[in-house]
């Protein structure tokens, strides 16, 4: 939680207003934490990459774009914007966060078969069934859980120091660019380079 949260100071103001932009609730920002810890370099053993740890698949399904020379699944703004808007598609299937929780965990189609199996469209019911995967029965209370710290961290005991978010510009190229050239061109420190450009 700690570093999580240390690291979170880079992104927040960044993912709260895309999730404001894109029309969902700001304590979904909770989700980057329990998924990766705020960490773009993040890897599943599964292949899910990012903050918000997308599936290769799910993240062509929001134009994330993966190549050779980039993946923006660790795009720590455009991820944010896929998840989003996934975030908010789901909540179009079930109408309820704690159910969008639930499917971006395990998947939507786990949690439709969970509801018609059992007749309750409520995580609460369905965990208590145990009618959905043992990971995601915890991971919503595990969401839960870490709003509640972050919020008031002190009264939990634990210590943040939040990081800031990195100055930096934005420069466009027309065509990919190995930052080892880049590092070389302008003298810029290559690790510095690869925390900016996650991606």
């Amino acid at each position: 939680m700690e570093h999580g949260l240390g690291r979170a100071g880079r992104y927040d103001r960044m993912i709260r207003r895309v999730l404001k932009e894109e029309g969902v609730p700001q304590d979904l920002i909770y989700l980057a934490q329990a998924e990766s810890a705020y960490q773009p370099q993040a890897v599943s053993r599964a292949g899910a990459r990012g903050i918000w740890q997308f599936m290769p698949y799910r993240g062509e399904q929001y134009d994330l774009e993966r190549s050779y020379w980039v993946d923006e699944r660790s795009d720590p703004e455009k991820a944010t914007r896929a998840a989003a808007r996934h975030l908010r598609d789901l909540y179009g299937m079930f109408g309820d966060w704690y159910l969008v929780m639930a499917a971006y965990n395990s998947g939507p189609l786990n949690v439709s078969r969970a509801v018609e199996r059992t007749g309750y469209a409520d995580f609460w019911e369905l965990q208590r069934l145990k009618a959905l995967p043992k990971e995601t029965q915890n991971y919503v209370p595990i969401i839960i859980a870490m709003a509640l710290v972050a919020k008031a961290p002190a009264l939990y005991g634990v210590q943040v120091d939040p990081q800031k978010p990195e100055a930096m510009e934005t420069v466009k190229l027309d065509h990919p660019v190995d930052l080892h050239l880049v590092a070389d061109a302008t003298g810029g420190d290559l690790d510095d380079l690869k925390m900016l450009n996650p991606q």
